[in-house]
């Protein structure tokens, strides 16, 4: 392998010797043209013709620029024929990537741990198994708002809508813009339509109808940013009023992770 790799290289240098030496060449010959074509420019070829030996000097010349010209011509050759030679030559194999491989057999084996406690797991396991996965998919401002949502308590909520002509179908322009977000006091407050339309998809929540004897709340909420942004964002648009509570499975699983619950023995697997 060693010795391959040495005549491997040998070529390759034997290769940009060729090239360089041609390419000397060349530029010798064309230094060479340079300098008697910038004699005989300053001279006048009509000139150097009358002078002694000037027909000479004129067949000199001739011959200089065939010279380079056929010079030039056999040197592209050359290396035109080496790069198709190169390029003819089959690519070496490349291994498949390991780390590719391994990524494919660590897929394969957790999907088959799954498949495994499917198979297995009791109800309460299974319970604690999609638990787990729903931490995993929530941020924190999503958790303060669970956590909001756990006692029960519900909160206002609008959808701007733009207003369809006669036969046509509302557009939804915003979702899910809540006060909940200010209540229990998240870190980003423009995102809470993109909190609980995610909470909302996982089950978490539900939107509900609107919350009567609270329209102050409502007219406060049509005050955030992102309602008036909605609203200012067609040309006519309306808001759709309703609200947010937790759902069942909500419940469960805020009363299974309650950071705030020290549950009795035995309730772990019981939630």
């Amino acid at each position: 392998m060693t010795g391959e790799i040495e005549l491997s290289r040998h070529a390759e240098e034997h290769h940009e010797a060729e090239e360089a030496t041609g390419s000397n060449v060349i530029g010798g010959l064309l230094g060479l043209a340079s300098r008697v074509g910038r004699d005989v420019a300053r001279t006048g070829m009509d000139l150097v013709r009358e002078l002694p030996g000037g027909v000479e000097v004129e067949r000199q010349v001739q011959a200089i620029e065939k010279a380079v010209s056929s010079g030039v011509r056999v040197w592209l050759d050359s290396v035109d024929e080496r790069q198709e030679a190169e390029a003819e030559e089959p690519a070496p194999e490349v291994p498949e990537d390991e780390d590719v491989v391994s990524v494919h057999d660590g897929l394969r084996e957790a999907m088959s741990e799954l498949l495994f406690r499917s198979a297995t797991e009791s109800k309460a396991e299974a319970r604690e198994f999609l638990y787990a996965g729903i931490l995993r998919l929530i941020t924190p401002d999503e958790a303060r708002i669970l956590a909001g949502l756990g006692d029960g308590a519900a909160y206002p909520v609008v959808h701007v809508a733009e207003r369809a002509g006669i036969g046509g179908t509302s557009r939804f322009v915003l979702r899910n813009g809540s006060t909940v977000g200010r209540a229990v006091g998240v870190a980003l407050h423009d995102e809470v339509p993109l909190y609980l339309s995610h909470l909302h998809a996982l089950g978490l929540v539900e939107i509900g109808s609107e919350l009567e004897g609270m329209d102050d709340q409502y007219e406060i909420l049509q005050t955030e940013s992102r309602i008036r942004e909605a609203l200012r964002s067609a040309k006519s648009t309306k808001v759709v009023r309703r609200s947010v509570r937790i759902s069942e499975l909500g419940a469960r699983f805020w009363q299974r992770c309650d950071p705030t619950v020290l549950p009795a023995t035995g309730d772990a697997l019981n939630a």
